[in-house]
């Protein structure tokens, strides 16, 4: 099929061939056209929710403001899963930069709606389960996506920090940590199993032995007999029944892998090659070329037409620009006999502005929001620079009037607020609503109802370039223009104050001196004023150059290098069985919810950060684009605390932070620093290097492994890295880290309970814990464990029984009994002997689950500031009935006795 055939039909299936190479990563276009189109009514039936007109429906209570923000955070969840997908397969570039702002957009509004549900229910974690059934949406519905662009718009600056790091040598996150497959021997059990294995193998030898002898037995005897006809017939039907057996079966095989087929119980068996899966991995990578050469395209066109917008259009331009201000002057100066003021910076650089003079439509003119110099008659126009506050001073002064006017009134209606705040739930403003309601606009002006029949390889617009550069020429030209204007206004005033008499000017003369003196009081002014301001902080590498710090953080092992893990490998499932009316005091996360939380706390803020050559990527002509800034700080945290036992995922989380969002990873763990940087100056400026450069290349994560030793009352004597040394120096650059720099501190913990509590938890912004796997992640971390080491016998297995008898053992624990029972050796021998439960079983009986550690670690969680604001939110309403039904008789018996006291 050719490629006229694009136009009409909207869309090619991918496994049409085309003609032109490129046409393959083109083809798709339609489709996410249609999933932007679906995603933006979406997004404005959304905004419509958000706002209801109806004053009945304005939520009053909590519950049900959760309820609300809940369903809201699901809708724009799947918004955001349509927008990230279209975005990251279209190739227009000037649509991707516009979807890219709403993909921020959509990204901000989700944190925020997250932020407000922690606040509402004082838990980091909710369960959706109820409201995923009312929308009829599947538990991987929630599961958010990370955005590609956050590694592939940075893809040249994660490039040069790897070469960087393997050119030093930098060392691996958790080198020499990992827990060996098998425990170690003593040389007795070493000994005892190797005479164990040599008889056995000496034994296997010597029956070998035997049944040959046997056999050579019975072939002698056999030759020794007549060759009778009956004997090769027998022999004949032998051969022919195993034959016709093996055929049969080959057939029933077959048959039965058809018919499961055909029922889906079965997974068809095709060729690699012809993957759907492959194939659209495939296209999808060609798609990316197709962008940057698309990219590189529409960047050389935004110069071209801009010079030639500025070298045709240019000159008419300015001298339209330069006649209409010659005559608004003159007619003003007709009129008002004097020259009038230039129009203040803010009124002419607004796009649309004139020089007119009168008339009603003054908005964006040189007399917009101005009155007249008569006053409200409007008999003479007002000039440029004359503003509207005496207006607003009369409504002030109104109001001020009204309000003495009724005191006990304003008094009253401030009661009444009072008491209807508790019971009225209110919403902050969001800037990112009214982002997604501009970026709604343009694409409703824009692209919902173009016509791109004409435009199947979907490159740039060239009429949109067009007027966006001559908007930008005009405003270039306006600046150096009116710059000559004002100057050539000045002059003109400067010519008529000559003619003054010479008394006007000693006037004038003596309140330039009078500024003079008042402007050399107000220097001494603030002088004293800034005395007051605390000391800078002391920089104590301030004769050092940034590339020397970070050669010397890498050298010292605690820049280091990370293993790639995406955050998508922390497998897990939702928990369906709870509600999201839950009043557990303690709510305990699942896999899955532990890893959408991290995503939201630290990826997504520390992706959306822009890099130290963002400036420089954005000068670049053919550069790709960089992520945009966000209207306002995203939503996001400095700190965060991860304890639970060991073989959680505590160190895999952070290594996929640090993976999705391409980050410098700093190592501040005490027995990684041990013997380095001795004496106090020294810590000091450890810890003030690691903050220096961790700011200047952001994104980057500072983390500590045992971070509760730092906090320790007492310090264990068989512990030399003494840990509480840098805990001064650490607190006081804690302290300095602020949202949106990119740097976020990380600590974790299996032991928490050995820190002191109170020193530790205030410095964490987020405490959260990683549990160990309930049944349904355990059920998928045993399918999944087992089909890495041998995908095609995890039907063999019964991966129920295995989960049912691992409760309790965590997700290290899960992975080492299938490291332990698939050795390189079984693996070899899996065609000769199939493998078995009762492999697994034996490993599992060889690990100890501890239990008991599970209840300190929920009573360390409830010690966690959030958790003691939930136990004391949902105890509140409880006390409160209580002492209603004890003191209602009393209470009632006070307040009829109070009434009557103000009756008489």
């Amino acid at each position: 099929m050719s490629n006229r055939w694009a136009p009409k039909h909207g869309f090619i299936p991918f496994h049409f061939t085309f003609p032109n190479k490129d046409a393959a990563g083109r083809n798709h276009c339609s489709a996410y056209n249609r999933h932007w189109a679906e995603a933006n009514q979406e997004l404005i039936d959304q905004l419509e929710y958000e706002s209801p007109k109806d004053p009945t429906l304005v939520l009053k209570d909590r519950e049900s403001a959760f309820q609300h923000l809940a369903l809201l955070y699901v809708k724009y969840v799947q918004i955001f899963r349509k927008l990230e997908n279209a975005y990251d397969q279209m190739v227009h570039p000037q649509k991707r930069r516009l979807l890219k702002e709403v993909v921020v957009a959509a990204m901000g509004r989700i944190l925020e709606i997250k932020h407000k549900m922690v606040e509402l229910e004082a838990s980091d974690f909710q369960n959706l389960s109820d409201i995923l059934l009312d929308l009829k949406l599947v538990p991987e519905d929630l599961q958010i996506p990370v955005p590609h662009s956050f590694l592939e718009e940075r893809e040249k600056d994660v490039a040069t920090r790897k070469e960087l790091l393997q050119s030093l040598n930098a060392k691996e996150l958790g080198f020499g940590e990992a827990v060996p497959a098998f425990p170690e021997l003593d040389r007795a059990d070493a000994i005892r199993i190797i005479q164990i294995n040599e008889r056995g193998r000496q034994g296997k030898l010597r029956a070998k032995y035997m049944r040959d002898i046997r056999l050579q037995a019975q072939r002698e005897k056999e030759l020794d007999g007549n060759d009778d006809e009956m004997e090769v017939n027998t022999a004949a039907l032998r051969i022919q029944r195993v034959w016709k057996g093996f055929k049969a079966r080959q057939l029933y095989k077959k048959k039965m892998q058809e018919e499961l087929i055909f029922l889906g119980m079965s997974n068809t068996v095709k060729d690699a090659k012809m993957n759907p899966i492959i194939k659209a991995e495939n296209n999808r990578k060609r798609r990316k070329v197709v962008q940057q050469q698309y990219e590189e395209e529409y960047q050389q066109a935004l110069v071209n037409t801009k010079e030639k917008i500025a070298k045709v259009e240019g000159p008419d331009m300015k001298e339209s620009m330069q006649d209409s201000f010659r005559q608004w002057y003159m007619e003003y100066k007709r009129i008002n006999g004097k020259f009038p003021d230039f129009p203040p910076d803010k009124v002419w650089q607004e796009p649309g502005f004139t020089f007119t003079i009168g008339g009603e439509d003054r908005q964006g003119t040189a007399e917009s929001g101005t009155s007249g110099d008569k006053g409200d008659d409007g008999s003479k126009p007002g000039t440029a620079a004359s503003d509207s506050k005496p207006a607003a001073k009369d409504k002030k002064g109104a109001a001020g009037k009204d309000a003495k006017k009724k005191p006990g009134s304003a008094k009253g209606k401030g009661k009444q607020e009072e008491e209807e705040e508790p019971d009225k739930f209110k919403f902050d403003e969001s800037e990112y609503l009214n982002q997604i309601r501009g970026e709604n606009t343009v694409y409703g002006a824009k692209w919902q109802n173009k016509d791109e029949s004409d435009n199947f390889a979907q490159k740039h617009d060239q009429e949109i370039i067009k007027n966006d550069k001559r908007r930008e020429v005009e405003a270039e030209i306006k600046a150096e223009v009116f710059e000559v204007l004002k100057e050539e206004l000045k002059n003109l005033k400067t010519a008529v104050d000559r003619e003054k008499t010479k008394s006007r000017k000693g006037k004038k003369k003596g309140g330039k001196k009078g500024g003079k003196k008042g402007g050399k009081k107000g220097g001494k002014g603030k002088k004293g004023k800034g005395g007051k301001k605390g000391k800078k902080e002391k920089d104590l590498t301030a004769n050092r150059t940034m590339e020397s710090l970070v050669e010397e953080l890498i050298q010292t092992g605690i820049l280091q290098k990370y293993p790639p893990v995406s955050i998508r490998d922390y497998r897990g499932e939702f928990n369906m069985l709870a509600t999201s009316t839950s009043k557990d005091p303690v709510i305990q996360p699942s896999f899955a919810e532990l890893q959408r939380v991290v995503t939201e706390y630290c990826i997504f803020p520390l992706g959306l950060t822009p890099g130290p050559n963002a400036a420089a990527a954005a000068a670049t002509a053919a550069a790709p684009p960089t992520p945009p800034t966000p209207p306002t700080p995203v939503p996001g945290v400095t700190s965060m605390f991860l304890f639970g036992p060991k073989g959680t995922g505590k160190t895999m989380l952070v290594n996929a932070i640090a993976s999705e969002t391409g980050a410098y990873l700093f190592n501040l763990t005490p027995r990684n620093t041990a013997g380095q940087f001795v004496g106090k100056p020294n810590v000091a400026r450890m810890v003030h290097m690691v903050f220096k450069v961790a700011k200047a290349h952001p994104p980057s994560i500072i983390y500590i492994d045992g971070v509760e030793m730092i906090f320790a009352k007492k310090v264990p004597k068989d512990d030399t890295s003494d840990p509480k040394r840098i805990k001064k120096d650490l607190l006081k650059n804690l302290k300095s880290l602020k949202p949106g720099e990119g740097v976020i501190f990380i600590g974790s913990s299996f032991k928490p309970w050995d820190g002191d509590a109170k020193a530790m938890l205030p410095i964490f912004q987020k405490h959260l814990p990683c549990p160990k796997p309930e049944y349904a992640s355990r059920y998928s971390l045993w399918k999944e464990y087992i089909a890495r080491r041998a995908p095609n016998h995890v039907k063999d297995i019964n991966i129920s029984l295995l989960t049912r008898m691992s409760d309790g053992l965590s997700a290290g624990g899960i992975a080492l009994t299938c490291e332990r029972a698939l050795t390189d050796r079984r693996l070899k021998l899996l065609r000769v002997r199939p493998l078995s439960t009762n492999e697994f079983v034996e490993q599992l009986f060889n690990i100890l689950i501890n239990k008991d550690e599970d209840k300190a670690f929920k009573d360390f969680y409830e010690k966690t500031p959030l958790a003691r604001k939930r136990i004391a939110m949902l105890t509140a309403p409880a006390d409160d009935e209580a002492d209603k039904k004890k003191g209602g008789g009393k209470g009632g018996a006070k307040g009829g006795a109070k009434g009557k006291d103000k009756k008489k």
